[in-house]
């Protein structure tokens, strides 16, 4: 009986011990909120090694390609502190993205899950973002506005659909701050659907494409 009862104190001390993951992390969730034209986003997870032998750091699969993550190192001594970089690219269309670090080592507990979390500003608004005709419907030209985000400067000069069942023109209204964008069908005997990629430039020389949307239905 005696035997039975340490052994079953034992085996509670080593499912205590067991499940408790040797890394001690300092959040295992990061925010941030990318800047305008800010192509990559870097946030920095810090952990210390709890364990008395030292850990081991085996993979750092991501939950995307727009993620990336490395460690400044692969192994920890006891009591040793360490940290995992993650590189969010902010390519993305505009929106609140979620995406994961998954940190695989060598204790026996599962692996942990780290989360990053990222807003992704709109550089500019197309009201409506999107334009419809009907089957049949006569053919003529809709416009889109295309409006520039708070005090950013944008240069949009040119508006191409993705394929050639629309045309698209982009008219200036304000320089840098307000455009019209102009689409018209070929045809609206039968559906038809395409993107209208239009494309500026910030006063820095970036780069900007946003996307329009035309149906015939």
């Amino acid at each position: 009986m005696l035997l039975t009862r340490s052994f079953a104190l034992w085996f509670l001390v080593f499912l205590a011990t067991g499940s408790a993951n040797a890394l001690d992390w300092s959040s295992t969730t990061l925010e941030t909120r990318a800047e305008p034209f800010q192509k990559t986003l870097t946030l920095v997870f810090k952990f210390k090694n709890n364990r008395t032998t030292s850990t081991h750091l085996l993979e750092l699969p991501t939950s995307c390609s727009c993620l990336a993550a490395r460690s400044d190192k692969k192994t920890y001594a006891p009591g040793e502190a360490g940290q995992i970089t993650a590189e969010f690219s902010t390519t993305e269309p505009p929106g609140i993205y979620e995406r994961h670090i998954t940190v695989v080592t060598d204790e026996a507990t599962p692996p942990q899950r780290l989360t990053v979390r990222i807003e992704i500003p709109e550089l500019a608004t197309l009201t409506p973002l999107s334009r419809e005709w009907k089957i049949n419907d006569p053919v003529e030209e809709k416009s889109i506005e295309l409006r520039i985000a708070g005090k950013l400067r944008i240069s949009f000069a040119e508006a191409k659909p993705s394929n050639d069942s629309f045309s698209a023109r982009l008219e200036t209204i304000i320089p840098e701050e307000r455009y019209l964008l102009i689409l018209k069908p070929h045809s609206t005997a039968a559906r038809a659907n395409a993107a209208i990629r239009i494309y500026g430039r910030a006063p820095d020389g970036h780069e900007i494409l946003v996307n329009a949307y035309a149906n015939v239905r």
